[in-house]
């Protein structure tokens, strides 16, 4: 699947300035050119970004529906990582640091002004934590002694196989790391959303607290300030752009680029910089306030379903010693978690039918969630999403359930599955011994499986469920094989660059032209400009002979220019050349920004027709709003009809194992990994989308897990097939190229 790309939302903030004595003088972040390889390494980052930016509007617009009050306390790690006695920085400048964050994000600062009326406390604190991931006592601080002279912002501080130490589990502890980064660089930040095992905030120790090596201008302990803003999901003032870009927060004045020193006068975007803001680059004598809209903005992740709602169910700034009976920790002489010794007594033995799931997550367990109901729909129990779940990690439940028949479906928020584009997850429902009543993995949103116990019906290969371990529906496992063969097949119907033509599509008016701005074309030099609502801002296909199909996917990518907030277009439909109806709408501001290029696929199931139509619209309200759309790709999946993809792969019909490609839509390089049971021969086809074949790679001797890169510079932009070929069988996943220089 493409994800969408280059959505305006920071994933990384690294702070740092360079001198030829390697002293800063000066705060910068280059965020937007680690966002890109970021976003270019894991796609679906940028829907988790979105997901919480759209959890952050929708609190700060339900201001009666808030669940968060109060103080916020967050629990606080700061690891020290030093090579020298001057970097095992004291435990004085460390309190230090945390004096300066609870007076700067209280507003209880002494350099509090009045020049900003919208300064605000956002009721935000930090306690080094007294209980340690075991639940024993902790100062909070943890030293560690390295060979390693100048760590950078790579994230190998966060790691002790590479010389620095690993973070506490992120979902309790704000993990800080205090080391030489080296290169004058002051300290950077990870967003909410980002890999757990690396979340946090890494700080020179040069500018650090108020005290000891703390060096000025940055010697007030606002760098730490600034970072935690990041990790909060604040981001730099003038929004890493220009006079239209901005960043989030509606009561900070629009500007167009960083200030530095106190350049208290200065003027940008017809308004007063708010140099004062602790998310601009001043010197840390000049910064001073948070606003309102910047204080909403944080608190958004501490409501229910926020990134960072965790922190407050942490427990690790309770009594230094003194575990309690709701840590969700086996301490104090606890005979189970938070049972037994000197708690509650754990729970009787099951006295029912004993009923196991295990989940085995994928590269994204914050998508992951399931329920557990009767065959009537009572629900018995239910779980996730799992975003504090590190990749890949196993959990299982208990269930003590009486006769009767169950329904438990898993589910995933992104319409993938659990397995296997983005790591291998899978899950199993076991009985009390050991029979397997359901299992799976590969799927799209929901699977459920169904399943009896006791005096419920007997689970036989008839029974129109999947259980007993069956791989199919009464078939696999006890039952025949299920047929692997026919099927659903995708069959290409048609790609268009519109470079020599309309193809398929045709004009829809005065509205809708072939434009020649080669610049929003994406391959080539032509696309498609659509503009206004008239019934002449429509591109439409051809009636394609769709009738057979079960499923149609469309892609393509587009880019809006000077396309008002709100303003949108859509995808539509017709069966008959009759009544349209509308599959998808894309809106700036919400799915899109101006000038930012986007891929989007849709899949659409349905009763397809020999007459069926596309057409894009467009809904703008000056003849000056453009949607430029390119490489338009269509495909579908049906019956009897298989695609073209060379000689040997059409003599092969079973699949190889989780098949994955990264990045995708990609740039310089693809890769390809997959997993082979058992030593064999493969052969790597690339293959376009007419089927010619552009690349072989023949592998011997293969087995388990391997990863191969391909070199896609030399490729033409547009949509290929990547083959993965056996004697045994043949696996076919889809992935775009672009070129972005």
């Amino acid at each position: 699947m493409i994800s969408r790309l280059l959505l305006k939302l920071t994933l990384l903030a690294v702070c740092f300035a360079f001198t030829s004595q390697l002293i800063a003088q000066h705060r910068n972040c280059p965020s937007h050119d680690i966002l890109l390889e970021q976003q270019q390494q894991d796609p679906k980052r940028i829907e988790k970004l979105r997901k919480i930016e759209r959890h952050t509007q929708n609190y700060i617009n339900s201001a009666q529906q808030r669940d968060v009050d109060g103080i916020v306390t967050i629990p606080v790690v700061v690891h020290v990582v030093y090579r020298t006695s001057t970097e095992n920085i004291s435990t004085a400048q460390i309190q230090s640091q945390l004096t300066v964050l609870n007076d700067d994000f209280r507003r209880f600062n002494s350099d509090a002004n009045g020049t900003w009326s919208q300064a605000a406390d956002s009721e935000i604190e930090f306690c080094l934590a007294t209980v340690d991931p075991n639940g024993n006592a902790t100062t909070g601080i943890t030293r560690t002694s390295t060979n390693v002279n100048g760590f950078g912002t790579n994230d190998s501080v966060k790691s002790a196989n590479s010389g620095g130490v690993n973070a506490w589990p992120t979902a309790d502890y704000l993990n800080i790391w205090v080391c030489n980064i080296g290169g004058g660089i002051l300290g950077y930040a990870q967003f909410p959303g980002g890999n757990p095992a690396t979340d946090g905030v890494v700080n020179d120790y040069r500018y650090f607290g108020t005290t000891g090596t703390a060096t000025a201008p940055f010697n007030l302990g606002r760098t730490m300030t600034h970072e935690v803003g990041h990790y909060l999901n604040l981001r730099h003032i003038w929004g890493d752009g220009n006079c239209n870009v901005d960043d989030f927060v509606s009561d900070t004045p629009t500007s167009d680029n960083p200030n530095y020193g106190c350049a208290s006068s200065h003027v940008s975007c017809s308004s007063l910089d708010m140099v004062q803001n602790y998310m601009d680059y001043s010197d840390d004598g000049c910064m001073n306030l948070f606003t309102l809209g910047q204080k909403n903005r944080m608190r958004a992740l501490f409501d229910t379903g926020g990134a960072r709602a965790s922190l407050l169910n942490s427990g690790a700034c309770g009594t230094a010693g003194g575990p309690t009976c709701n840590d969700g920790i086996q301490n104090q002489g606890e005979t189970g978690v938070d049972c037994g010794g000197p708690c509650a007594p754990c729970a009787v033995a099951c006295t029912d039918n004993e009923v196991n799931f295990s989940i085995t997550f994928d590269n994204y367990p914050e998508e992951t969630s399931w329920t557990l109901t009767t065959d009537a729909g009572v629900s018995i129990s239910a779980g996730g999403t799992y975003g504090n779940q590190p990749d890949g990690s196993t959990i299982t439940f208990d269930f003590c359930l009486a006769d009767g028949c169950y329904d438990l479906t898993i589910n995933d928020s992104y319409g993938d599955g659990i397995c296997c584009s983005f790591g291998s997850g899978s899950y199993t429902i076991t009985d009390g011994s050991g029979n397997v009543l359901g299992s799976g993995g590969s799927f799209g949103s929901s699977e459920t499986s169904s399943f009896c116990l006791g005096g419920g019906p007997v689970a036989t290969c008839s029974d129109g469920i999947q259980n007993q371990g069956e791989t199919g529906v009464d078939c696999g496992g006890p039952c025949a094989p299920c047929n692997t063969g026919g099927g659903c097949t995708e069959v290409v119907v048609d790609e268009e660059d519109f470079d020599s033509g309309w193809g398929i599509w045709n004009d829809g008016g005065s509205d809708c032209v072939r434009s020649t701005a080669a610049s929003y074309a994406n391959s080539g030099t032509r696309t498609i400009r659509l503009r206004d609502n008239t019934n002449s801002s429509v591109a439409t296909t051809d009636a394609l002979n769709l009738a057979g199909f079960e499923q149609v996917d469309i892609e393509f990518t587009y880019v809006g220019r000077s396309m008002e907030n709100g303003e949108d277009f859509w995808l539509q439909a017709s069966l008959d050349n009759g009544a349209w109806q509308t599959l998808f709408t894309w809106a700036r501001g919400t799915d899109f920004e101006n000038l930012v290029r986007e891929f989007e696929f849709v899949s659409i199931t349905g009763n397809f027709t020999s007459n069926t139509r596309f057409r894009f619209r467009c809904d703008a309200s000056s003849n000056a709003d453009y949607v430029y759309i390119d490489d338009v790709f269509i495909s579908g999946c049906t019956n009897g009809n298989t695609r073209n993809i060379g000689t040997v792969a059409n003599e092969l019909t079973a699949k190889v194992e989780s098949m994955r490609l990264f990045p995708n839509p990609a740039n310089q390089i693809l890769n390809v990994g997959f997993t082979t049971p058992e030593p064999t021969e493969v052969m790597l086809q690339i293959t376009d989308f007419t089927g010619k074949v552009v690349l072989v790679r023949e592998l011997m001797s293969v087995s388990g897990e391997q990863l191969e890169t391909v070199n896609t510079a030399d490729l033409a932009a547009g949509f290929y097939f990547a083959n993965i070929v056996t004697p045994k069988g043949m696996q076919t996943q889809k992935f775009a190229v672009v070129h972005n220089d």
